[in-house]
C-alpha cells in the first residue's frame, strides 16, 4: 500500500531542521514521509460528540468530548477577544507496543490547533508495526502541508520531552523533540503554508490513531496499554501561563478516542495539579 502522500507546492517552507551531537540521520524524512498518508481524516480531530461541560471549583470549564482518532487534553481561551498559544510542552515515557495487526500505528505528541480547526503544528513520539515488528521514532509534521517527518529512531522505555513554541516577530513555529534516555534531540523551524491560517486556536496533549493514504479509514491502533502524560503546561499571548487547570480563561476538553460503536482509547482526569494524565488503550 502506498504510504506517501503528494505535497502541494507551498508544502515546504523554508525549514531548518538542527540535531544534538549524536542524533542519528533523519529517517527518509524530506523524500518519503510515513504515516498521516493523505487521509482527509487525519490530523485533525474527528469528532463525534460534546456531551456537556463540569465546571470545576479553581480552573476554567471542563467539557468532555470523543473523536475518532484524538485520545488526551485540548485547551481553549475563553478570552474576548479570544487568546492565542504561544508554547506547549509535556514530557512521557514512550510505551512499548504490541502489534494487533501487522500495520498498526500510534502517536503520541503536543502541538497547536487541530481541535477546532484544520490545521496542526505539532510534535513527538510514534510506534508503528512494520511486518508486526514495533519501531519507535520521533518525528514533528505541519499538517495539513506535510506528512509525520520522522527524524530519530528511539527505544521502548525511552525518556521523551518535546515543545512547540510560536515566535510572533517572525511567525515561526519551533518544534523541538528530545530523548533524555539516548541523549538525543532535534528542533526544526517552520511557517504556516501561504494558503493556510495557523491560528493556535487550541494547545493540544494528543494519543492518536493514523490515517490510511486516500480513504477516510485509519490503521489498526497499536496496543500501547497506559500512556502516561506529564508536566502539561501551556503558554498564551495573553500572559497566562501553567499546567491546563491554572487559569480560569481556559477551557479544558477531555476527548474519548471512539466513534458510534467502539471505543479505542480512554482518557482519565488530570492529576491535581492539572500536569499529569493516563490515556489507555482499548481496541485497535
Amino acid at each position: 500500500m502506498k504510504l506517501r502522500r503528494l505535497l502541494p507546492l507551498t508544502a515546504l517552507a523554508a525549514a531548518a531542521v538542527v540535531f544534538s551531537a549524536g542524533a542519528a540521520a533523519p529517517a527518509s524524512a524530506a523524500s518519503t514521509p510515513t504515516g498521516y498518508a493523505g487521509s482527509p481524516f487525519a490530523g485533525a480531530a474527528q469528532h463525534t460528540t460534546v456531551p456537556g461541560a463540569h465546571p470545576p471549583a479553581l480552573a476554567g470549564p471542563l467539557v468532555n468530548a470523543t473523536s475518532r482518532n484524538w485520545a488526551g487534553y485540548a485547551i481553549s481561551s475563553l478570552s474576548t477577544p479570544a487568546a492565542t498559544f504561544t508554547h506547549v510542552h509535556a514530557s512521557w515515557t514512550q510505551r512499548p507496543i504490541t502489534c494487533p495487526a501487522s500495520d498498526a500505528w500510534a502517536v503520541f505528541w503536543v502541538g497547536f490547533d487541530g481541535w477546532t480547526n484544520g490545521t496542526v503544528e505539532q510534535g513527538g513520539s510514534l510506534a508503528r508495526c512494520v511486518n508486526s515488528t514495533p519501531v519507535y521514532q520521533l518525528w514533528w509534521e505541519m499538517f495539513p502541508t506535510n506528512a509525520i517527518q520522522p527524524v530519530l529512531n528511539i527505544n521502548a522505555g525511552d525518556s521523551v520531552s518535546a515543545d512547540v513554541t510560536y515566535n510572533a516577530a517572525t511567525a515561526q513555529f519551533t518544534i523541538t523533540v528530545a530523548d533524555a534516555t539516548q541523549h538525543t534531540s532535534f528542533s526544526t523551524t517552520q511557517t504556516c503554508a501561504a494558503n493556510l491560517v495557523c491560528s493556535r486556536s487550541s494547545a493540544d496533549w494528543i494519543v492518536e490513531a493514523v490515517g490510511r493514504f486516500g480513504t477516510n479509514d485509519f490503521f489498526p491502533l497499536a496496543n500501547y496499554g497506559r500512556a502516561l502524560m506529564g508536566n502539561t503546561v501551556a503558554t498564551d499571548d495573553a500572559g497566562h501561563g501553567g499546567s491546563m487547570t491554572s487559569n480560569s480563561t481556559w477551557q479544558r476538553t477531555k476527548i474519548q478516542e471512539q466513534d458510534a460503536t467502539t471505543t479505542y482509547a480512554t482518557t482519565g482526569a488530570t492529576s491535581t495539579n492539572g500536569q499529569n494524565f493516563a490515556v489507555t488503550w482499548a481496541h485497535q
